[in-house]
């Protein structure tokens, strides 16, 4: 791979990014990221006193939650990101042209892979750097008061500038040659919110936006880095051993499969039961997965959306009430989507992007119940599920994905008529009250969620539901981030929240 110090930047890629506002990477077959050698009259230029050989690298993304503003969306479009060693020039360890753009409010709980086994020099490393372009976002405005040109119970837009944000290592990062190592970049966007002209802007280069660490949580199964959390989206191809699904917002993610790989099939489609035959090229599915301590992306569950191999148009993110078409309607703020008619305005719509949806006169109504199906007392499936059976269980702050049909630029964003909605996990965090082995109740949640006469209870399930920070259900306390579903009890629901996941920060 070279001389001393020197090797080829050589990445086996799980995710591959697309066009537009979706993501997408450019493997680089031969770049000489780390450093310039061409024989022996080439001196090394980085890390020259660190040592020979390469480690395999990779790099994932996560989110400190939010506090103060309701943020709702926030989209930080990362264009390359270098180490900084401790002499020589920054060695290239992502590039993406156009950017990898990456949602933040779901990385609450959830967390992404940027790329895997990157190979990168062995040495000693001060500093992290993050080139994005220019982030943006959207907010619910509940201060009581207008915020520059958005009145008070609005829903509101934000942007930033494209800038470098650098973390130093508070003791370096050391790479060891032939090892697999892993970097998690956890971004702060509450500190990056600064109020401007009585307005909310959007600063990366304030303090504390971006912090780094290679420390695997308390939580994570032996073998693992990180978990890869709810990848949603078209099945373009599988095999005995792998499966790539794309999503027309996040992009495309491949990983592999075997026979530990669970199968949810919450809403019963499959007609031979959960199984991996179910699952075909066209099928829509939700990923939750691990990368491996070897830097392999590997799928644990596949949660069956849809089987159809030509699914409808869909689109999944926060419903709020709205009147954006002039009539009772329902505003989403798009965080997923999988578009497959051709001139649709939703092809390109992106993070953050308001979608309209009108419910069809026969909408169906069903809850995908993912890695908790089956587990006592959760609800699933379709038709009259209790907490989300009819328009009266839309509730805002719910994460909801919608078949839709009729897409057409309006006024007010893009509108769209529902013919079937699926209950999916909200993103939400906030303070624990009280836990036990298999339940928490949780206070100051955001307040566009409304209010609730007393901390509401999230049930949790000690086989089911992954805990990250801590290492069980009764363990949490403080602040904690949750993906969850969320019912109305008003309806007959026993619980607001069913906890596929809990994250201590």
């Amino acid at each position: 791979m070279g001389y001393v110090g020197c090797g080829l930047f050589n990445p086996d890629m799980g995710y591959v990014m697309n066009s537009k506002k979706s993501l997408f990477f450019i493997a680089f077959a031969a770049i000489f990221a780390v450093s310039s050698c061409s024989g022996l009259k080439t001196p090394c230029t980085t890390n020259c006193g660190g040592g020979t050989g390469n480690a395999s690298l990779s790099l994932t993304i996560s989110d400190t939650p939010p506090t103060g503003a309701s943020v709702v969306s926030f989209s930080l479009p990362i264009i390359g990101i270098t180490l900084t060693p401790s002499s020589g020039s920054a060695v290239s360890v992502f590039s993406s042209n156009p950017s990898a753009d990456f949602e933040l409010t779901r990385l609450q709980t959830d967390t992404n892979l940027i790329a895997n086994s990157v190979t990168v020099a062995a040495g000693t490393y001060t500093a992290v750097n993050v080139t994005v372009a220019a982030p943006s976002g959207v907010y619910i405005n509940n201060s009581g008061s207008t915020l520059g040109t958005c009145v008070n119970d609005g829903v509101c837009s934000i942007a930033g500038s494209a800038a470098t944000i650098t973390y130093k290592f508070p003791s370096s990062l050391t790479l060891t040659a032939n090892a697999n190592q892993w970097l998690n970049l956890d971004f702060n966007y509450n500190n990056a919110v600064v109020t401007s002209s009585g307005a909310l802007a959007i600063d990366v280069t304030q303090s504390g936006v971006m912090t780094a660490t290679s420390t695997v949580p308390a939580g994570l199964a032996s073998g693992a880095f990180a978990n890869l959390d709810d990848f949603t989206g078209e099945v373009t191809a599988i095999s005995s051993s792998s499966i790539t699904v794309e999503s027309s917002v996040r992009g495309t993610l491949t990983e592999a499969i075997n026979s530990s790989t669970q199968v949810f099939d919450p809403q019963s489609q499959c007609t031979s039961g959960a199984v991996l035959s179910c699952i075909q090229k066209g099928s829509i599915v939700s990923m939750q997965g691990v990368l491996t301590t070897a830097g392999a992306p590997t799928a644990t569950s596949l949660d069956i959306i849809d089987i159809s191999t030509a699914p409808s148009d869909e689109v999944e993110g926060i419903i709020y009430p709205s009147s954006c078409n002039g009539g009772s309607n329902y505003g989403m703020i798009l965080s997923d989507s999988a578009i497959f008619t051709s001139g649709s305005p939703l092809a390109s719509a992106s993070f953050g992007s308001g979608v309209c949806l009108t419910l069809g006169s026969t909408v169906t109504f069903a809850v995908d119940s993912g890695i908790l199906t089956g587990q006592p007392g959760v609800p699933g499936g379709s038709g009259g599920v209790v907490g989300f059976a009819s328009s009266s269980d839309l509730l805002g702050g719910q994460m909801v994905r919608a078949k839709v049909s009729g897409a057409a630029t309006g006024t007010n964003g893009i509108n769209a008529t529902a013919n079937a909605l699926i209950l999916r996990f909200s993103r939400l965090t906030g303070t624990i009250s009280t836990t036990t082995s298999n339940s928490f109740s949780i206070a100051g949640l955001p307040s566009y969620l409304g209010s609730f006469s007393a901390p509401p209870v999230v049930e949790a399930y000690p086989s089911a539901t992954l805990v990250e920070g801590q290492t069980g259900i009764g363990n949490l306390t403080g602040t904690v981030s949750m993906s969850s579903l969320f019912l109305n009890v008003g309806s007959g629901a026993q619980f607001w929240f069913q906890a596929a996941k809990a994250r201590q920060q």
